[in-house]
């Protein structure tokens, strides 16, 4: 008669097998879920640091009042999401009419991503973009603009829109610029285009409208620190420091004496009236808010603009000059010059990239 083997005892075994292959399939499961996690965590925060170094190009670029150096590294450890590693260096520097060029990169850290890796640093990502510097824009109108009108008194010295920058080639502009039937006195001192006449810049008064067609800022100028100050006047600044071509900002009138005073250089800002004396001199932008008094052989070399005021509502009598040797002359390079530290920092077009090497 055949043996019989018995099955009792198969189910155990069975039992344990099953058990294993689901644990199993659910270990793989589980592993696939959490790699996956991570794998999702670590993409988004690439993309939070991407944000991070975004923000923090954006924010240095908005936040730089002066024309940088060769060199600048700062950190900004409060934007959004985490901080970011800012490195600006000077590709070339201004040369002509051309604004100087820099790279500036980002590295930005995201610390509020959530990671899913016990071991995972925080993520980071680096952008890059040219920038330029772009000096404020003054808007010229002659060598010599008064919204208050001008009086010449003799035909000596000269009221000059010819650009006297060595080299220029750029056109000639008016001599004097003013609102309608407001210049008096002697025309043969103006040169430029047109010669031997003013530029006239339509009504006058606080009402009129010259005042628009001379774009400057005077409020924000005056009243929101539009154009900053290296100076508040005080003392006057040594020859040495003019040599930095410094803002200088005279709140009320303003007296300067050849005598007391040694030659300027940048932008001088006078909310009030401005009165030379004696032979000084002055290279770059002159804005005053109400009138030029002069006396002696003033130069100015660059552009002035008097009778600001206007733009603010306040009537401003016109503007005499006498006799004497006077020259101011329109001067593109000292303008340049004066204006060139006051501005902002440019993104150039189609000049960003992403995954900018980082030692």
């Amino acid at each position: 008669m055949p043996a019989r083997f018995s099955s009792r005892g198969a189910t155990l075994p069975l039992t344990l097998a099953v058990l294993a292959l689901m644990s199993l399939t659910v270990a793989v499961a589980f592993n696939r879920v959490s790699a996956e996690r991570r794998i999702n965590g670590d993409q988004q925060a690439q993309v939070d640091a991407l944000a991070v170094a975004q923000s923090g190009l954006e924010v240095y670029r908005t936040t730089v009042a002066a024309m940088p150096g060769l060199t600048d590294d700062v950190t900004l450890g409060a934007l959004p999401g985490g901080s970011a590693q800012i490195s600006l260096r000077q590709v070339r520097d201004s040369v002509g009419l051309e604004p100087a060029i820099y790279v500036v990169s980002s590295r930005g850290t995201s610390s509020s991503a959530t990671r899913y890796g016990a071991n995972a640093a925080p993520a980071q990502r680096t952008v890059a973009q040219y920038m330029t510097w772009d000096p404020v824009n003054i808007d010229v109108n002659a060598a010599f603009t008064s919204l208050s009108g001008l009086d010449k008194n003799g035909t000596s010295g000269a009221l000059d829109g010819n650009d006297g920058c060595a080299g220029s080639t750029l056109p000639p502009i008016p001599g004097v610029a003013v609102p309608d039937a407001l210049y008096t006195g002697q025309t043969s001192p103006i040169n430029g285009n047109p010669d031997n006449a003013p530029d006239y810049l339509g009504t006058a008064g606080t009402g009129g409208t010259a005042r628009d067609e001379i774009h400057v800022d005077w409020d924000g100028i005056v009243n929101n620190n539009a154009i900053p100050a290296d100076v508040v006047l005080g003392a006057w600044p040594s020859p040495a420091a003019m040599n930095q071509w410094p803002v200088i900002r005279a709140n009320g009138n303003l007296s300067l004496d050849a005598t007391l005073h040694n030659d300027g250089k940048g932008v001088l800002i006078v909310t009030g009236d401005l009165t030379l004396t004696g032979s000084f001199r002055h290279e770059g932008l002159v804005l005053v808010g109400g009138t030029l008094i002069s006396n002696g052989n003033n130069e100015i070399h660059g552009a002035i603009i008097t009778g600001l005021n206007i733009k603010l509502g306040i009537a401003v009598p016109q503007t005499a000059i006498g006799n004497g040797n006077k020259t101011f002359q329109y001067n593109s390079c000292n303008i340049l010059r004066a204006l060139r530290p006051i501005g902002s920092l440019e993104a150039v077009s189609n000049a960003w990239t992403d995954g900018y090497p980082s030692y």
